[in-house]
């Protein structure tokens, strides 16, 4: 089974070329215009109670939308849309500005990017959300592009950026910020145009690690999400980084700092009392099973990320060799999210039985009328269910390594 990072790293090489080239409550849920499909809109504060800053970033964002919308394509897709609309909702009330309006679109690319532009405006490529392997690891992803908006991390970079008052001049950057009176159309739309550049390629060292931060304290706070998928997606860029160099890509862009970022969140974690459990919120190792014929005689199969571990044949304590597979699954699963590592599991003879245990109980028996239908033994069949988990938890530890 392909975990995120495998596809990240896949999508990642794919993207480069586009990037180079051309560089529970349901939400308040609202169409820009009745015939616009590509946006939601979660409505926020009336524009008459917006400080004049805020004024400012809705103006400054407006004009910042105007110009991605004519350099990307949008995405049609209402139940995607919809997705992103709920999670972006429930976010909200954790953060700095419980009533900010959000306007989320979604971009037709492969590219592993999700933005944010001041006032609210969300944009997630298609390759992110075909990459996320939970709603915790696309609700972090929004929550570090909520972070950019909430803090005006746009805001502090338009008022020291040289690039700024080089092309304004200081008391014009001042008087848009501030909202004032009179400035010229032009201006706002000159500065947009920056804007959008700072937002493809970041807000800066510290405004990254911040939003990081944010967004940790986000899912927390919000407790529909796990704050661990934001150390996920962080230890991804860092594969990435050790991986393929230096692509351009967004939110996953790599930074000499990949490292310092899943070290902070780690720490931060940590203090937070959070366990560090990363299999509650990825598909980096988990078990399954389904019905299987084997010799004509319908039986049962249990796996580990695609592999076969065992099939049971024949019944057991009034399980049939279905059931028995689908509480294996279930025990293995659970001690899988709860951390469980491969020196953890042993082999157990029991009379004519041998089971695998950890932790005191018995993830899977293999009975010795199992051992009769596979013309093999209960030592032998657990041999090699052992030999099969031991892979599964080898790729794990490969494809998660940075």
């Amino acid at each position: 089974m392909r975990t995120i990072f495998s596809r990240l790293l896949l999508l990642a090489i794919a993207a480069l070329a586009c990037c180079l080239a051309a560089v529970a409550e349901e939400p308040a849920v609202e169409p820009a215009e009745e015939t616009d499909l590509s946006v939601v809109v979660i409505s926020g504060k009336p524009e008459e109670d917006l400080t004049e800053e805020e004024k400012a970033d809705a103006d400054i964002g407006r004009s910042a939308a105007e110009e991605i919308g004519g350099r990307f394509k949008p995405v049609e897709d209402t139940s995607a849309l919809l997705r992103l609309g709920k999670v972006v909702e429930r976010l909200r009330p954790a953060t700095q500005k419980p009533l900010q309006k959000y306007e989320i679109r979604i971009i037709d690319s492969k590219a592993l990017n999700a933005f944010s532009l001041p006032g609210g405006y969300l944009y997630f490529m298609q390759g992110v959300l075909d990459a996320v392997e939970s709603e915790d690891e696309l609700a972090a992803i929004a929550a570090h592009e909520m972070a950019h908006v909430c803090l005006m991390h746009s805001r502090r970079l338009m008022s020291k950026d040289e690039k700024y008052q080089k092309l304004l001049g200081s008391l014009l950057v001042v008087s848009i910020l501030s909202n004032a009176e009179g400035v010229d159309p032009g201006a706002i739309a000159a500065v947009g145009s920056l804007v959008v550049q700072d937002a493809l390629n970041h807000y800066g060292r510290e405004a990254e690690l911040e939003a990081d931060r944010e967004a940790v304290l986000y899912l927390r706070g919000n407790g529909s999400y796990n704050p661990v998928a934001v150390l996920t997606v962080v230890e991804g860029l860092a594969r990435m980084e050790a991986s393929v160099g230096n692509p351009e890509l967004g939110v996953y862009q790599t930074h000499p700092y990949g490292k310092e970022r899943v070290k902070a969140v780690e720490r931060q974690l940590t203090s937070l009392g959070v366990p560090i459990e990363r299999r509650r919120v990825t598909n980096s190792l988990v078990a399954d099973y389904g019905p299987v014929t084997q010799d004509d005689v319908e039986i049962a199969e249990l796996r580990l990320n695609g592999r076969v571990v065992f099939r049971p044949a024949a019944d057991r304590d009034g399980l049939s060799p279905l059931a028995r597979a689908e509480r294996s699954t279930d025990a293995f699963n659970r001690l899988l999210r709860e951390n469980l590592q491969l020196l953890e599991l042993r082999m157990v003879g029991e009379g004519d039985s041998v089971a695998v245990r950890a932790r005191g109980e018995a993830i899977l028996v293999i009975t010795a009328g199992d051992a009769a239908f596979h013309g093999s033994t209960s030592g032998a069949l657990a041999q090699k269910a052992m030999g099969a988990i031991r892979l599964g938890f080898s790729e794990e530890k490969v494809t998660r390594a940075y």
